[in-house]
């Protein structure tokens, strides 16, 4: 089983930052949280990620669809 993912309201709290990318050739470090699963808490996270708006900010670039659920 991948890791247990939760997304937090602010960027200092984050262990990486996201972006969602459109095309797979585009993914990278993306085997960090794929096949993960999402969690409702924190205290239940192994990584904390932040949505960023801008590829160039992100730690993490993924598709949609492999984000964890």
């Amino acid at each position: 089983m991948g890791a247990k993912v939760f997304i937090v309201d602010y960027e200092s709290q984050a262990n990486y930052k996201v972006f969602f990318c459109n095309y797979q050739s585009e993914e990278r470090n993306q085997q960090i949280i794929q096949g993960g699963v999402l969690v409702k808490y924190s205290s239940q996270s192994d990584i904390k990620v932040y949505i960023v708006k801008y590829s160039n900010q992100a730690d993490i670039l993924i598709m949609r669809k492999n984000f964890p659920r």
